[in-house]
């Protein structure tokens, strides 16, 4: 008898101690997923309202030269990668907005790490000029894109009149 109550004792001590540990871990997880919460960005960084294109030189899949001269007008742009799951679902979005402002005023950019960029190709090219680039190609350095989907206003001066992470953020440019 003597016996079984040292070992019950025993296991009682052993659990209060597991729980001790327990309740410290969770207390380490919690103070850790706040400093990592904290150290990340609210949002992804976006090239902001007002920023200036730099000079660039592309074309598009068409053989549209494509540089600070292409914007004439209020353009909206998407940048787009193969890879990007968030891509796919926003693809209808930009194109629906594309094809509300009219022909001439929509530049899709697909970033295509070997890939096949079909999809994007199919659904882009009857509302937008599109132009398909490696991940370090002139668009993507000269938009600063660091991640994918991006979406833009541009004016007649290569200036960015807005930037947002989804099509419908975007203001509707008025028609000129």
């Amino acid at each position: 008898m003597p016996y079984l109550v040292a070992a019950v004792v025993l296991v009682g001590a052993l659990c209060a101690v597991n729980l001790l540990l327990t309740l410290a871990v969770i207390r380490r997880l919690r103070e850790h997923s706040a400093r990592l919460d904290a150290d990340r960005p609210a949002r992804p960084p976006l090239v902001t309202a007002g920023t200036a294109l730099p000079e660039f030189a592309s074309a598009a899949s068409d053989g549209t030269e494509l540089s600070r001269e292409f914007f004439t007008g209020p353009t909206l742009v998407g940048m787009f990668s193969t890879t990007c799951s968030a891509c796919h679902e926003r693809l209808p979005e930009f194109t629906a907005k594309a094809r509300s402002l009219g022909p001439g005023r929509a530049l899709a950019v697909v970033v295509d790490d070997q890939r096949d960029a079909g999809a994007f190709a199919a659904a882009l090219t009857p509302v937008a000029t599109l132009a398909v680039e490696p991940p370090d190609g002139p668009l993507a350095k000269a938009f600063q894109v660091t991640f994918f989907p991006a979406f833009y206003l541009v004016d007649d001066r290569a200036v960015i009149t807005a930037a947002a992470l989804t099509p419908d953020e975007l203001p509707l440019p008025a028609h000129t």
